[in-house]
């Protein structure tokens, strides 16, 4: 007789719709967990992460506006002190640069450096493959449902903006 998980210990005597609610979301922050760790993986030859990849794509992407790091610490969903840490690193290693905001000398934006271009252009195929090989499991049909599922999860859960 084999002994029932954690989990399945947790859940015994639950509601079904409660028990798949909790295991749902418990199994999706594990597999969030699981891709980041696959990602950072393929990464790791190149000596970034995920974080540190993601902010420099979108720091690549201020062709329409420039990039404050409060707006890169909205969009990675991170606290004023890690995006100061994140940056801080990015500068380091030489990939990143806080320049001064026009008209306004207390704040700044941030540009990537000629190092961060050409190391995009390294490692965006590798980083692509990873996140298709991550989802290679379930199919193409299977990540598409997916998307739609997690769209829905993310509109409803969402704060309302704020106009």
């Amino acid at each position: 007789m084999t002994q029932p998980s954690r989990l399945d210990r947790l859940l015994a005597g639950r509601p079904p719709e409660l028990a798949n609610a909790i295991a749902a979301s418990r199994m999706l922050f594990r597999v969030a967990h699981l891709l980041e760790a696959h990602i950072n993986s393929a990464l790791e030859p190149f000596g970034i992460d995920m974080r540190e990849y993601l902010a420099l794509v979108l720091i690549a992407d201020h062709a329409v506006e420039p990039l404050r790091p409060s707006d890169l610490g909205t969009t990675l969903d991170a606290t004023r002190t890690q995006i100061t840490r994140l940056l801080d690193g990015l500068e380091k290693k030489g990939l990143a640069q806080r320049l001064p905001g026009a008209g306004d000398r207390r704040s700044f934006h941030l540009a990537q450096t000629e190092a961060a271009r050409e190391l995009l252009q390294r490692v965006a195929p590798v980083v692509h493959a990873a996140y298709q090989s991550g989802w290679a499991a379930v199919g193409t049909d299977g990540t598409a449902r997916a998307l739609q599922v997690l769209k829905r999860l993310h509109k409803d859960l969402a704060p309302p903006e704020t106009p």
